[in-house]
């Protein structure tokens, strides 16, 4: 009798990590679609490396702020 508990048992613990596997991998079927990664470009005052989208440019240099754009050009 005892060896017929242990099997059921073993058998319901078997079973459970199946069926938990199972659901881990029907929802990983969709790859996810990353985004383009964006250009990133250095202070020319600094040499922090930014997004170039972020930019402040002058004479065709990109500076990560208004800041670095008038300290590197003074007036």
């Amino acid at each position: 009798m005892r060896l017929l508990a242990w099997l059921l048992l073993g058998l319901l613990v078997v079973w459970a990590i199946r069926s938990k596997k199972s659901a881990m991998h029907e929802g990983k079927t969709e790859v996810p679609r990353l985004e383009e990664p964006e250009l990133m470009v250095p202070c020319m005052h600094c040499g922090v490396h930014f997004p170039a989208s972020e930019a402040v440019s002058q004479a065709g240099m990109s500076f990560c702020s208004e800041e670095h754009r008038r300290l590197h050009f003074p007036s």
